[in-house]
């Protein structure tokens, strides 16, 4: 059985790596998305929570490529962090909230 991933780890992960991001690529598109992102996602409970991130998780990877930015090494630990994060399946999702 897969661990639960609590909100509070997303959370904290998106928040760290927009952290980061607004002081290496602090006006970049990728930058502006993951902080809506993480605003959007922080307000957000149960269905529109998965659904948010489940929307965040299917246009993170379209909108970094786009706007080809360059991450940092701890960034990009970061970043494929919080992708490998993404345990939706058909709607059902094993984080804690």
């Amino acid at each position: 059985m897969k661990k639960m991933v609590s909100k509070d780890t997303i959370i904290a992960t998106m928040t760290d790596l927009v952290n980061s991001l607004n002081e290496t690529n602090p006006s970049s598109e990728f930058t502006n998305f993951l902080a809506d992102s993480l605003a959007t996602i922080k307000s957000s409970n149960g269905v529109a929570f998965t659904g948010q991130l489940q929307y965040f998780f299917n246009r993170a990877p379209v909108v970094k490529f786009s706007d080809n930015i360059t991450f940092t090494p701890e960034e990009e630990k970061l970043y494929h962090k919080l992708l490998s994060l993404n345990e939706l399946g058909n709607n059902l999702w094993g984080a804690s909230l």
